[in-house]
């Protein structure tokens, strides 16, 4: 059943691929050619998403627990969907010990970390619970306050005096660096794991219509990403921009309209947790979704239970926020992201697309 309107589809869409990226930012490592970077993942991404949605035309009335099967067999389907539920539900953990680090870091330094976490998530349960549709209508009220936000950040750095281009240059002096940046790393975060809303997409809207949401959301999260880029590498520089943790609230604590608006930090934490928090809130779902396909129990009766598990997964995880970041960048990008939510339904489409050729497809 769908029951998603486009632009509500788009809303979500567009606030998980924002993400935690509104802070941490795009492609860092690739210095004073982030934006670069963040141009080419954008078009990586649009295409990957285009691929996504021909995946789900194939078969329009299944999610990919269902496309699992027709690929791979019940068997060999039903292991990898246990597989993809706890995928997402790392997937969710790290993004929730994000929202745990920027906290204790910025916000709450004496407030234990796994209070803030486990208040998050229980906001998180509470969306899920609510349902598909009160999540996009969630969506739809969030959008205008991102983008106004986006707005007012822009204005107020552009206005401080502190944004000098020159600091740009020399553009393309290399391209491995640039390259190396986008994939895998800013390939699949954020844009492979939209293949979150694989697991319950046919509860959303027609095929067509998930295309155009999905590729106009990628197209406004990458303009944005590049804009962001641009912005923060010619006010703290490069090398400052590869090397700071947190380089986008970095580059905002330098805003100074008049000697009269100097901490804008409210802003940033707003649209971070905005859009963290639709992001957390998609894998949850995701998550309590394939249990449902697979299980044949009701989604509302997973999101206790797999938040649970989702808490567990960010407050153990690691021990401090450069291991996590490391973890996060180096080793789960190519481990885990790359195989299951790029190569992977690549494969199950090419296997549906022979299927059906040579008539072993299901009607």
């Amino acid at each position: 059943m769908k029951i998603l309107s486009t632009w509500q589809l788009y809303g979500l869409l567009l606030l998980f691929l924002l993400g935690t990226s509104v802070v941490f930012g795009i492609a860092s490592s690739a210095k004073q050619d982030a934006w670069i970077t963040a141009f080419i993942s954008t078009f990586l991404g649009a295409a990957l998403l285009w691929l996504y949605s021909k995946l789900y035309e194939t078969h329009a009335d299944k999610n990919w627990s269902g496309l699992l099967m027709v690929s791979f067999g019940r068997f060999i389907g039903s292991i990898l969907c246990v597989a993809y539920v706890f995928i997402f539900i790392y997937s969710a953990g790290r993004d929730l010990r994000d929202i745990g680090e920027l906290t204790n870091t910025f916000l709450l330094p004496k407030t234990p970390i796994g209070i803030t976490m486990a208040l998050f998530q229980i906001l998180v349960s509470y969306i899920c619970y609510a349902g598909m549709e009160r999540m996009g209508r969630l969506a739809e009220l969030n959008v205008p306050i991102i983008f106004i936000i986006f707005l007012l950040e822009v204005i107020l750095l552009v206005a401080s005096g502190t944004v000098h281009l020159s600091l740009l240059t020399p553009v393309a002096a290399e391209w491995k660096p640039i390259i190396k940046a986008a994939i895998p790393g800013n390939l699949t975060v954020p844009f492979a794991e939209a293949f979150a809303f694989a697991a319950f997409w046919s509860r959303t809207m027609a095929p067509k219509g998930f295309r155009k949401a999905a590729l106009l959301s990628c197209a406004t999260a990458g303009l944005i990403f590049i804009i962001l880029d641009i912005l923060a590498i010619s006010t703290i520089g490069p090398e400052l921009f590869a090397r700071s943790l947190f380089p986008l609230m970095t580059t905002f604590h330098l805003v100074n309209f008049a000697d009269f608006i100097q901490n804008i930090d409210p802003f940033i934490v707003t649209a971070f947790l905005i859009g963290v928090l639709f992001k957390i809130t998609i894998f949850t779902y995701a998550s309590c979704a394939m249990i449902s396909d697979l299980w044949k129990v009701n989604v509302k009766s997973a999101v206790i239970p797999v938040s649970v598990i989702i808490f567990l997964f960010a407050f153990y995880m690691t021990e401090s926020l450069i291991s996590h970041l490391f973890t996060g960048h180096q080793w789960v990008t190519w481990v885990v992201f790359m195989p299951f939510y790029v190569i992977l339904p690549m494969f199950a489409l090419l296997v549906i697309k022979l299927k059906k050729m040579i008539g072993m497809g299901e009607s």
